[in-house]
């Protein structure tokens, strides 16, 4: 009877992707020039599919690799969890464009701050980001744009913290909570049973001995 009561496992919880997108920049910054460039931002889900920066092409030098690192918490020296290095497509000079970067479904804690960062040896591209010089809205309230080497203090609306890149994540999220699978069910209604089986049986032996 205790066997029969024990829940053998959950189905599939069912999940929704989502995509995520903060693309208001229109100022660019270069990847090389500032060492790594990233953006902190809060995990939405617990599963990340991909992540991509809106970049620009600023001039026509080699097409280096362009290197991408997720890291744990706000900042570009926590604990990397993810490293991946492609080439980034070839495009006309002062062009922008979205690069994503296929993470295969990493499992990610929801809420927690992460920072996603780019390096490359070649200063041919840039990264997107907004707002203006003297900009006073923070676009996303969710994290900020971080690079290797201040950008210049005459960039206010950086050194107050309102900077953001142009990004874009897109990460699942489940539905509800855990569906019994038809085998747990039908252990539970076998236990349930056994346990009113027994109740009866001995509610029965109890009267039977008052009644001698």
């Amino acid at each position: 009877m205790a066997a029969a009561l024990v829940v053998a496992g959950t189905a599939s919880v069912p999940a929704q992707a989502a995509t995520y997108s903060y693309d208001g920049g229109a100022r660019s910054v270069g990847i090389a020039g500032t060492g790594p460039i990233g953006q902190s931002f809060a995990m939405v889900g617990t599963t990340l599919s991909s992540f991509g920066f809106q970049l620009q092409t600023i001039n026509s030098t080699d097409n280096a690799p362009l290197n991408f690192t997720l890291y744990d918490g706000e900042g570009l020296g926590g604990i990397a969890l993810k490293q991946i290095s492609i080439t980034a497509p070839g495009s006309a000079l002062r062009t922008a464009f979205w690069q994503d970067i296929d993470l295969g479904g990493l499992s990610l804690t929801d809420g927690r701050i992460y920072t996603a960062a780019l390096t490359t040896g070649t200063t041919r591209l840039a990264v997107m980001y907004g707002p203006g010089t003297t900009g006073t809205v923070d676009a996303y309230a969710g994290g900020r744009l971080l690079t290797g080497i201040a950008l210049p203090t005459s960039n206010r609306s950086c050194t107050a913290g309102l900077c953001d890149a142009n990004f874009r994540f897109t990460s699942t999220t489940p539905i509800g909570g855990a569906v019994p699978e038809p085998a747990t069910w039908a252990l539970l209604t076998l236990g349930f049973g056994a346990v009113g089986y027994t109740l009866r049986r001995t509610r029965g032996t109890r009267l039977s001995r008052r009644l001698v």
